[in-house]
């Protein structure tokens, strides 16, 4: 249980972490990380079905799709970090 409850901090952390592509363009109020997420997810939700996809398993690709960044952060390309670092 230990474990689940620091995972749900972590996630709790997305929504402060702003987004950095957002920032380095000077975007006033950019979105979070758990914006992008959730908007992901809605889209997700409601393309999928109307493209012929797996409705369920694109809306959890879509939750999940950022959860490494409560721990790396958002890495943009201006980060020039390698894909193997990356990795």
């Amino acid at each position: 249980m230990k474990e689940f409850i620091e995972f749900l901090h972590r996630v709790e952390n997305l929504k402060t972490q702003k987004r950095k592509g957002w920032m380095i363009r000077g975007i006033k109020n950019p979105e979070s990380i758990a914006d992008h997420s959730y908007r992901m997810a809605i889209i997700a939700l409601t393309l999928s079905k109307e493209e012929g996809l797996d409705q369920n398993k694109c809306v959890k690709m879509a939750l999940a799709h950022d959860l490494a960044e409560s721990i790396v952060g958002d890495i943009t390309p201006y980060d020039k970090i390698s894909k193997e670092e990356k990795y």
